[in-house]
């Protein structure tokens, strides 16, 4: 049910295709802002879609 995901996907393809490190997750029956909605803060996809955000913004910053 997300309405920008073939566009996020196409996007995230086009900068790995010029050399850009890129994570792109698709997260199954999510809406696009999923990690906004307090009703599904708690949920096992949220958790995992927040610890990998986490996790690549570590690693930019500290490699960066």
């Amino acid at each position: 049910a997300d309405v920008l995901r073939d566009e996020g996907e196409k996007y995230a393809n086009r900068l790995r295709e010029a050399g850009v490190d890129v994570t792109s997750v698709r997260v199954a029956g999510m809406v696009h802002d999923f990690l906004l909605l307090d009703s599904l803060r708690d949920t096992r996809a949220a958790n995992v879609a927040r610890t990998l955000a986490v996790d690549a913004l570590k690693k930019a910053l500290h490699d960066g």
